[in-house]
């Protein structure tokens, strides 16, 4: 009986300081957040925005407190390794900008379960592990980046700043990974991120109309708008979508109307107004 209760109190105890450690994140990151909403954006940020960021020059007004209060929350709080590569305040600053440009119009400070940006500098190489029936092989793949559950982004240098530095062709490696992690949020990597109440019930029913559609194209030989990688699954059909929502918002509004205007209502964005 003894044991029984002491297993009991032991489950009690974990939930409490897992309840008081989300509590503590809360209060002390979005507190943080709104400071920093108040206090002015360091000139030298601008800059290095202006030259390396060129979606930063199309941004409205009156989000960019927003997105500058981001800026200085995550580059507080978030842990910068560097594999080959010293990690210096424009890398720093470059991420994430990739990060917030994603929340800024959630007016929150997200990506709290994320802890640590892993900077390499260029594709990275592993091995993955494929599996076809019983035969078991691995293979070399080569990455631009990753998203970890555990809480941890992977990126090539190289290609976060090429794809940062032409925001119009649709791929942006630092939009995808942290779109991913917005995905995340909720625990689970489904193309489901935390969604306001009213947009549960559309969600799947859009996304899953879009995905059928546009793996329909590719099966006929035609293009999209999204390229075929979206196709792989619902998650990464919403990373890819969210970087062609962010870098071709018109074409994506044009050709894909009903996803342009879900992920509109989801990030709060309207993007193909900007400029």
């Amino acid at each position: 009986m003894n044991y029984y209760i002491a297993l009991m109190l032991l489950i009690a105890l974990v939930f409490l300081v897992t309840l008081l450690y989300w509590l503590y994140l809360y209060l002390v990151t979005d507190g943080r957040y709104h400071l920093y909403k108040k206090l002015p954006f360091p000139a030298r940020y601008k800059d290095l925005l202006l030259r390396y960021f060129p979606l930063y020059a199309k941004l409205p007004r009156d989000l960019k407190p927003n997105f500058h209060a981001c800026i200085l929350t995550f580059l507080k709080e978030k842990e910068f390794k560097g594999v080959q590569v010293e990690i210096d305040e424009t890398k720093k600053l470059l991420v994430a900008a990739n990060a917030c440009l994603l929340s800024m119009g959630l007016n929150r400070c997200a990506y709290k379960h994320v802890k640590t940006i892993i900077l390499y500098p260029e594709t990275i190489v592993k091995k993955e592990r494929i599996q076809q029936g019983y035969v078991v092989s691995e293979e070399l793949q080569e990455l631009l980046g990753e998203a970890w559950q555990s809480g941890a982004v992977v990126l090539s240098w190289r290609d976060l700043l090429a794809g940062d530095l032409n925001p119009n062709d649709g791929k942006n490696v630092g939009l995808h990974e942290f779109a991913h992690q917005l995905d995340m949020e909720d625990g689970i990597a489904d193309g489901t991120p935390e969604l306001p109440l009213k947009l549960y019930p559309i969600w799947s029913k859009v996304m899953k109309k879009e995905y059928d559609h546009i793996k329909r194209l590719y099966e006929k030989g035609k293009r999209s708008v999204l390229d075929a990688y979206a196709i792989t699954n619902a998650a990464e059909f919403f990373a890819v979508a969210t970087e062609v929502f962010f870098e071709k918002p018109k074409k994506l509004k044009k050709a894909e109307p009903e996803l342009y205007e879900l992920l509109r209502s989801y990030y709060h964005l309207d993007p193909a107004s900007w400029g």
